[in-house]
């Protein structure tokens, strides 16, 4: 009892000290189609640096080991990549059975193979209607545990992976089988008993299973419905849903995992035509959001991290009415970039050494002689030691740099190792 209330404790002092940071929130991009190039030349174009880049594999598994063994040789080391893959259309009683273990696994060896930092994401967005997964809490939990064991069996821990409890800002499930189609429920805390429904918190599989807990939320489009475009604040701060204060309770750092607006807006009835002309000209609706998004990330520093969901589906859906599906801030394809995301990104804090990043994952950043690598923090101290014996030496180091780290049972002993030729090569 006395060793779980110590966990606690480090664990909150923890969640504390990374919301100290005068520079607290990160702010990144995901990959517009899906490739490492569209990162390279975002950044190369604008001259940024983003600390966390993330692709969605969900389900498409054509070139998702391609892309994650390229990472560290395209991307670097120092940066974390988020990684969505869902079990497709898989219900959680089908993932419980293992017919998604085979996909899971490359994942995981390809990460451990690479010794990346990884955001891992799967089954998202469970407290809604429409996904195979969803609206079955006790069978979600077990799937999420399965999961997660895969990836302890290929040797993975927080020095690499953190698992990412993923939900939506309402809770919609539904009491029909989910799909698109079923009938949802307007779920929330007041109203679960009335209406028999599931909330977010009726998903989460305890607190060993998962390391961070994020949230998604959009300002939609015109065509479907006339949606009022309501700020950040607003949309996490619903007094019917309290989504933000319901998070904190789960005392896990908090990070928004997908936002994202369109430009085209206006009070008259729908009409094709004029949400093109919008498209093309109009930018102040969205430069507005990235304004309202970065004031809502510096009054709210529980949020560490905010991930912008850069893509623009006109590009590739040729449906007159999805001209309000233009997510994006930087277009490259049709060469848009909103100016306010300057504000959003310079403010924030883009040096992944200097960012909270690192403690996240477990690790602890050494540089000397301006070099710098990762160790994992309970490493740190015996690290040190034999890195300073070797300095003495250069006998010894020549024969550390001789040495297969694979040979060592112990993998304290094989970390050690392997960290002291990557700063010596």
């Amino acid at each position: 009892m006395k060793s779980k209330l110590l966990i606690t404790i480090f664990l909150i002092s923890c969640i504390f000290n990374l919301a100290s940071n005068t520079k607290a929130y990160i702010f990144w991009l995901k990959s517009s189609d899906n490739t490492i190039e569209n990162i390279q030349e975002i950044e190369n174009k604008y001259q940024i640096r983003l600390p966390v880049v993330w692709f969605i594999f969900d389900p498409r598994w054509n070139h998702i080991l391609d892309t994650i063994n390229n990472l560290w040789s395209w991307l670097g080391y120092d940066r974390v990549y988020h990684i969505t893959v869902s079990p497709n259309n898989f219900s959680a009683q089908e993932v419980i059975e293992w017919i998604f273990d085979k996909e899971y696994q490359s994942v995981f060896k390809a990460i451990k193979n690479n010794d990346i930092k990884v955001i891992f994401r799967t089954m998202h967005e469970m407290n809604w209607w429409r996904y195979p997964r969803a609206s079955n809490p006790e069978l979600f939990k077990q799937a999420w545990i399965h999961v997660w064991k895969l990836s302890r069996k290929e040797w993975l821990n927080q020095f690499n992976i953190l698992f990412d409890f993923s939900i939506n800002h309402r809770d919609m499930p539904t009491n029909q089988t989910p799909s698109q189609s079923a009938k949802l429920i307007q779920c929330s805390p007041s109203q679960k008993e009335k209406l028999n429904c599931y909330t977010f918190e009726d998903y989460y599989p305890w607190d060993n299973y998962v390391d961070i807990v994020w949230v998604s939320f959009y300002n939609r489009w015109k065509a479907t419905s006339n949606r009022l475009r309501i700020a950040p604040e607003e949309i996490i701060n619903d007094t019917s849903r309290n989504t933000l204060s319901r998070m904190e309770k789960l005392w896990k750092p908090l990070f928004i995992d997908e936002v994202a607006t369109t430009s085209v807006y206006y009070t008259s009835a729908y009409d094709a035509q004029k949400s093109k002309e919008i498209y093309n000209t109009q930018t102040e609706r969205k430069n507005q959001r990235l304004k309202q998004l970065k004031d809502f990330m510096l009054k709210h520093h529980q949020i560490y991290w905010a991930l912008y969901f850069n893509t623009d589906y006109t590009d590739w859906l040729h449906f007159p009415q999805l001209w309000e599906a233009d997510r994006s801030i930087i277009n490259l394809y049709r060469d848009k970039f909103y100016q306010w995301f300057w504000d959003i990104y310079n403010i924030s804090n883009n040096n992944f050494y200097k960012s909270n990043t690192p403690r996240l994952f477990n690790t602890y950043v050494f540089t000397k002689d301006s070099k710098t690598i990762l160790v994992p923090y309970t490493y740190k101290d015996s690290f040190k030691k034999i890195l300073e014996f070797t300095e003495k030496s250069q006998d010894l180091k020549f024969k550390l740099l001789k040495i297969n780290p694979d040979l060592f049972k112990d993998k304290k002993l094989k970390t050690i190792i392997s960290k002291i030729q990557e700063f010596y090569n």
